[in-house]
């Protein structure tokens, strides 16, 4: 009998933390709120793991270590984004390569902090290489589909030195310089640097103060304070952990066919970024068969296509190529450009590798949008046999494998300089 050993270490360690010797002991009256606090963590815990297991995701062995490593990094963006996290003194908290959720995008650096409505805070740093940087602020738990975007700043109103430095100043009431508004119901902002083309220079960067607290000591923290951030830890970390693997059954495997694509869709009226459209949909592939991405060129500032796991996080993006720009892509002879989905090297320049997953999500993004997307620049997926890929491009060209390693390389050296890792 196989046994999988993911799923048994993961129960003794919730076995552990439910009976573990401090555990039993009996609470003194100052930690009562700081004991039941915790163990309604640990009941958090153990209910995902249940959903987890229980979800249409949990497949192959490929896909459940997947959910497993869902479920913990929802655990771990729980500990950083409610225990860790001050709205009073804000560091950003990053979303990359390691916290991934959500069909996060291998293209963007992700920053995140809390913040009190109404408040003052001061935004600075640098672009960078990036091409575009945005700023939005939520109210509630977006997270969980209780929030809402209630302030947005766009790329082009944001004003950058020659050196691309900026200076933002985010309150209730208007600032002199570039401005962004603090509804009194806001409760995090949420940054994006955005790249096109991973290359070698300065990356850029984001920090963030609350003004009239810099350099101010931190007081220190109450037994009735930890206890409280760790309870909205249990219901962050437990809400997301299951909110992801329903929304891909929902928005993805009910809402259209297999190895088929959506139309574009406007993302700001569902709470995104403005001029950002979104498609996509899911891929289940046999083993010659390879799944055909067309995207038309459109007037878009950005362009890209991206895999992720049944759980919607990204796929491996540094070592190995499940993302792509338009601007790291080949264009083929009649304008559009081609994408092949597959487990197995095709030959093609625009290959998105699926690594051991024979399903998926593919996702398709368009930033800088101005107006409509037009009905003939609708992206388009073909299933084909290995066999007959070369008839089926326009133009059909190759690449090599060394070619592919020093893409791999160049790709991984822009994540060390942009993650600071």
């Amino acid at each position: 009998m196989k046994i999988n050993c993911t799923r048994i270490g993961i129960a003794l360690m919730l076995s552990w933390l439910a009976h573990a010797s401090f555990a039993e002991q009996t609470p003194t009256r100052e930690d009562n709120n700081l004991a039941a606090a915790f163990q309604n963590l640990i009941r958090a815990l153990q209910h995902a793991e249940k959903g987890i297991r229980q979800s249409p995701s949990f497949g192959t062995e490929h896909e459940q270590v997947g959910g497993y490593r869902h479920l913990l990094r929802s655990f771990a963006k729980g500990m950083e984004a409610e225990v860790l996290q001050d709205a009073d003194f804000p560091y950003f908290r990053i979303l990359d390569f390691w916290l991934k959720e959500g069909g996060d995008n291998p293209d963007q650096r992700y920053a995140f902090s809390p913040i009190r409505g109404g408040e003052t805070y001061r935004l600075w740093g640098a672009l960078g290489s990036a091409v575009r940087m945005e700023l939005q602020i939520y109210a509630g738990r977006p997270w969980d589909g209780s929030g809402k975007s209630v302030a947005y700043l766009n790329f082009e109103d944001i004003e950058f030195d020659e050196h691309g430095r900026f200076e933002i100043f985010v309150s209730s009431d208007k600032h002199d310089g570039v401005w962004m508004q603090n509804p009194v119901n806001a409760t995090t902002l949420f940054a994006r640097h955005i790249y096109d083309d991973w290359n070698d220079e300065t990356t850029g960067h984001i920090h963030i103060d609350r003004v009239g607290f810099e350099g101010k000591r931190k007081p220190p923290e109450s037994a009735d304070e930890l206890a409280a951030r760790m309870e909205a830890a249990a219901t962050m970390f437990s809400t997301t952990a299951l909110t992801w693997p329903a929304f891909v059954n929902r928005r993805y495997i009910d809402a259209r066919e297999v190895n088929t694509v959506a139309p574009p869709f406007d993302t700001y009226a569902l709470g995104g970024a403005k001029g950002r459209w979104m498609s996509g949909g899911h891929f289940r592939l046999a083993k010659n068969e390879l799944l055909l991405l067309r995207l038309p060129e459109t007037s878009a500032h950005y362009q890209a296509v991206q895999l992720t796991d049944m759980w919607m996080a990204s796929l491996e993006y540094a070592n190995q190529i499940s993302s792509l720009t338009t601007k790291q892509s080949v264009r083929a002879e009649d304008g559009a450009y081609y994408y092949v989905v597959s487990q197995h090297d095709p030959g093609y320049p625009n290959w998105l590798d699926s690594g051991s997953l024979s399903r998926g999500l593919f996702m398709i993004r368009w930033d800088g949008v101005r107006g409509q997307l037009s009905d003939a620049q609708n992206p388009s997926a073909t299933v084909i046999n290995a066999n007959d890929l070369e008839k089926s491009i326009p133009g059909f060209v190759t690449v090599s494998e060394a070619q592919r390693e020093q893409i791999r390389e160049q790709r991984r050296r822009h994540l060390q300089l942009r993650s600071h890792r």
